[in-house]
Formats: C-alpha cells, sequence, structure tokens
C-alpha cells in the first residue's frame, strides 16, 4: 500500500493549472481529481488517459459547471497536447482513454469522467498534435474514444460536433468491458455526405 495522498488538480482561472493541457496526465495515480472549472472560452486541449485507478480510488476527471450550470468546454477545432504524452490514433479523439506509448501503454481502470461539454473532432476540424505538427481529424474521430479500458464511467457530459459522439473499441487481446455511460447527451454528430 502506498502512503502518498492522491492529488487534485484544480484547472482553469485562477486555479493552480491554467489549462488541461498543464496536468500531469501522464503520471496521475489512483484517487487523483482532475477539476476543470468552467470559463467563458472553450479549452482547446487534447490528451489520453493511460493510466488505472483501482475500485475504491478512481481516477476523476471533473467538469466544475457555472452558476448556470453550463459544463466546462473541451473543444478538439484548435486543440494541443500536452507535449509530455504521445499517443497514437491522435486523429480520432478530443479524449481519449488507452493506447499510449507515454505513459507506458496499460489496460486503463477504474476512470470516470463526468460534467465536461467535449466537441468538434472531425474533419475539417484540426488540431496540433504531441509534435507540435497540425493534422485533421479524421472522419471516424469521437468526442471520448475509449480505445481499451474496464470499469470506465461517462456520466453527465454533452458529446456532439464529432464524427462518433463516443466510440468505444474492443478486440482481443485488450477487451473492453464494464463501460457505464449515464446521463450523458450525445447528439448532432456525423460527417456531411
Amino acid at each position: 500500500a502506498s502512503d502518498v495522498a492522491a492529488a487534485t488538480y484544480e484547472v482553469g482561472p485562477g486555479q493552480s493549472f491554467e489549462t488541461p493541457a498543464a496536468v500531469p496526465w501522464e503520471s496521475l495515480q489512483p484517487g487523483d481529481v482532475v477539476r476543470i472549472h468552467w470559463r467563458a472560452t472553450p479549452y482547446r486541449d487534447k490528451w489520453v488517459i493511460a493510466r488505472a485507478g483501482t475500485a475504491t480510488a478512481p481516477i476523476v476527471v471533473q467538469g466544475v459547471p457555472n452558476t448556470a450550470g453550463e459544463r466546462p468546454i473541451i473543444d478538439g477545432n484548435g486543440a494541443t497536447t500536452r507535449l509530455a504524452l504521445d499517443a497514437w490514433g491522435e486523429s480520432r479523439a478530443v479524449i481519449k482513454i488507452g493506447g499510449a506509448s507515454i505513459p507506458a501503454d496499460t489496460m486503463p481502470r477504474y476512470i470516470v469522467i463526468e460534467n465536461l461539454d467535449v466537441r468538434s473532432a472531425r474533419p475539417p476540424r484540426t488540431f496540433v498534435d504531441d509534435a507540435g505538427a497540425t493534422q485533421s481529424y479524421s472522419a471516424n474521430a469521437a468526442a471520448i474514444w475509449i480505445e481499451k479500458g474496464e470499469d470506465i464511467t461517462l456520466k453527465n457530459n454533452r458529446l456532439h460536433d464529432s464524427g462518433n459522439g463516443l466510440f468505444v473499441s474492443s478486440a482481443d487481446p485488450f477487451v473492453s468491458r464494464d463501460i457505464l455511460v449515464v446521463g450523458n447527451s450525445i447528439f448532432d454528430n456525423g460527417n456531411v455526405g
């Protein structure tokens, strides 16, 4: 057992971390909470979660709505990737779970993502990848793509303006299981034509 206390990363105006890209996604530990506060302008960040929580100490990514209940916006259009991360399939998601070389690849487990508005992963939208190059999203891009994961909870999010709102991959030997999708609004996805 570890004696290290779980960390809370407060993101947003006046918080310890200005944007989600400043959060050390590559080293999150069980019980860590990333709280992304609403702000008037969208966050233009994208990231991969390739870490594992535990049943009693999940890794939680939590939007903090404003007083009107508006969720913080994670906009894939023009988004940049934290340079400390390296994932394949970057053109397929704004938020990706599983499938990374930095951090070392693992089966993500016990991850909760809640209260976020994630949008704009589709052509002709573009993003800046982890090497600093501009790329276009693919037609099958998703607001959230779970490449692989177990015990993943997506709760009270808005997933829209993407090729796929939510895409969960699952194939031997990496079978995704126990994916809970509850209270989300998944709408206005797809590609013209």
